[in-house]
């Protein structure tokens, strides 16, 4: 890859960085409205005497809910594949890094050359 095309490569990995942060955010936001439905159930049952009970029922609503698992899991792929993408960003990063010193250093020994 040359020089020029690494702030290119660099942008596109940032933009797929933000994209997955964007749904992460969405799917999050999907979880806790679940919980938040199941823990209004809850906190309206008046068979429920104590938090022991209110915990189990929790629980076995969340294990009930047809969406509940299947989020956690999507959100669980996502975060995997944002930080792929981010050390993939990282390494852009570095690697543009490395050239410009490289690029740098030949200059610097030409100038030394000119000089002698």
């Amino acid at each position: 890859m040359q020089l020029s095309e690494y702030p290119t490569a660099i942008a596109k990995l940032q933009a797929e960085v933000f994209d997955f942060d964007l749904v992460i955010e969405q799917t999050h936001a999907t979880v806790k409205q679940i919980e938040a439905e199941i823990d209004g159930t809850i906190a309206f049952d008046a068979a429920l005497r104590n938090d022991a009970q209110r915990k189990a029922k929790r629980q076995q609503l969340l294990d009930e809910h047809p969406n509940y698992w299947e989020q956690q899991e999507i959100l669980s792929q996502y975060r995997s594949k944002r930080e792929s993408c981010f050390i993939q960003l990282c390494l852009k990063r570095n690697e543009f890094s490395v050239l410009k010193l490289e690029k740098r250093e030949a200059i610097a020994r030409l100038e030394l050359q000119a000089n002698q």
